[in-house]
């Protein structure tokens, strides 16, 4: 059977051309030498060396198997290095969700900063709803979300840290009355018709809606629902609704859109979104992951208390 120690004496014979310097190299008697090169040959079934009492040389066939024997150490130490890097966070695999907001806030950059960071992890990062990312996360499909919290209940096993709140805004055409509003007060919505996200995919955002709306004084009318952020913007530019979005969308800008601040002080005001992962997750990725994200939510931190 071939293995790493009979590559490397194989190895050391053929660049020294010489059984007595070779054994010396490898550490080894030089008559256990000539027999592990003779089962070799056997095994293979050719011969790699041709002999006599005065010179050694390799055959055609020998100089082929020397660059597989140089390649297949190549791969065992790529392997073994791999291996350690996995181990470490610094290479392996990691499945990433986020919802449809964050693209537009925080995750862009945390990706990029963990790519630079571990750029020997594989990514897959893919946008769903809290709700679909909190059962792929629970059914081990994903290692760590981006997601809206508090979460329901039957997500007691997954752990969270908070990382970001972020103020709504009143998403609305370009072509509403309000729309050249500095600011809208929330009961100036009452009579509007408004595009909720989901309360099946979607359910701390819709629930938002309406404590919001509550804490102004009404029950919204909620004549559409959406899973998705592009879907509830495309809404609203066809002019059927209003909404309340994360104001991280402002950055998405649509021709027939506009993003209106809220002028109400309410404590429901403010999105929270967190990072979510299995709780006892032993994937050393995801633990790098994790260290990137807390580093970059604590220079966000200093960030904001210098400029306050």
């Amino acid at each position: 059977m071939i293995n790493s120690r009979l590559l490397r004496q194989f190895i050391a014979v053929a660049e020294e051309l010489h059984y007595g310097r070779a054994a010396a190299r490898v550490g080894i008697a030089q008559s256990p030498l000539s027999q592990a090169i003779q089962k070799l040959e056997a095994h293979i079934g050719t011969p790699l060396f041709l002999r006599n009492k005065r010179s050694v040389a390799l055959t055609p066939a020998g100089t082929v198997f020397l660059e597989e024997a140089y390649q297949w150490l190549r791969y065992e130490e790529v392997a073994i290095q791999r291996t350690l890097g996995a181990s470490g966070g610094e290479t392996g695999q990691l499945a990433i969700g986020f919802i449809g907001s964050v693209g537009y806030g925080f995750m862009p950059e945390l990706i990029n900063r963990f790519r630079q960071q571990y750029p020997q992890v594989r990514l897959r990062v893919v946008e769903m709803t809290t709700k679909d990312q909190l059962e792929q996360i629970q059914g081990r499909a994903l290692d760590v979300g981006m997601l809206r919290t508090p979460l329901p209940s039957v997500a007691a096993q997954i752990q969270t840290r908070f990382y970001q709140r972020d103020e709504l805004v009143v998403a609305l055409s370009r072509n509403h009355p309000l729309a050249g509003r500095k600011r809208i007060d929330l009961r100036q919505l009452a009579g509007e018709s408004f595009v909720a996200f989901s309360r099946e995919k979607v359910p701390a955002a819709h629930a938002q809606l309406i404590s919001v709306c509550g804490a102004a004084g009404f029950y919204p009318n909620i004549e559409q629902e959406c899973s998705q952020v592009a879907s509830v913007i495309c809404l609203i530019a066809a002019g059927l609704s209003v909404a309340l979005v994360s104001g991280n969308l402002t950055s998405l800008i649509h021709p027939k859109v506009c993003y209106v601040p809220i002028s109400n002080h309410t404590p429901y005001l403010d999105q929270e979104v967190s990072i979510a992962w299995r709780g006892g997750d032993t994937n050393p990725a995801l633990h790098s992951f994790l260290e990137v994200a807390r580093g970059m939510e604590a220079a966000s931190g200093k960030t904001r208390r210098r400029q306050a």
